[in-house]
């Protein structure tokens, strides 16, 4: 079972990417089955965007243990599953439950994310634009979601994690936010250079 737990985490990403198709039909039957909490599944049925859904909805499933996790992976291998997604397909092959290898870059964390948002507070609208390539329309969204500035600039970095998926790494961001007409604070972005 503690396998299947580390397994979501390395999946995680592409799970995002495939489950965001039908993101209320994976938070349906995971409710269904207890693998979400009725916290969760209130928490995590407002999001509006898929692919915040999704993350919210793997995270929960993640934060809850070994068995959760279990219990998602085998819903995930299912038929049912199977015929409404068929990228899971992946899934029944016996390569899948081997670990990356270690030189595969970490995804940026959450941490590192806040860490950086507070350095980025007074221009984080400048750089979800510049660099990030986050839309005036996203942005506006974020700022009337969040009341405090850090939060804003946190949520704007997330939605760029979620966009970029498996190349969301703390090595681009950093190689992003470095760029001179930016003017970050080097000290600022060590923290993406720290291994989690």
């Amino acid at each position: 079972m503690g396998e299947d737990r580390g397994l979501l985490r390395r999946l995680k990403p592409k799970l995002i990417d495939i489950l965001s198709a039908d993101p209320e039909l994976v938070l349906q039957e995971c409710h269904a089955l207890n693998l979400v909490t009725d916290a969760g599944y209130k928490m995590v049925r407002p999001q509006q965007v898929s692919t915040e859904k999704v993350t919210a909805l793997l995270d929960h499933v993640y934060d809850r243990g070994s068995e959760a996790a279990h219990g998602l992976m085998e819903l995930l291998r299912g038929d049912v599953f199977l015929e409404n997604f068929p990228r899971l397909s992946f899934l029944k092959t016996p390569d899948v439950d081997q670990p990356r290898p270690s030189t595969v870059p970490e995804l940026v964390t959450q941490k590192q994310l806040m860490k950086v948002a507070g350095a980025i507070t007074g221009n984080w609208k400048e750089v979800g634009i510049l660099v990030l390539d986050v839309s005036s329309e996203e942005l506006d969204a974020i700022k009337q979601d969040n009341s405090t500035s850090t939060m804003q600039a946190f949520r704007m970095l997330y939605v760029w994690r979620c966009c970029q998926r498996e190349q969301a790494t703390a090595a681009k961001l950093y190689f992003l936010l470095s760029t001179e007409k930016l003017a970050i604070a080097p000290e600022s972005l060590v923290c993406l250079q720290e291994s989690n």
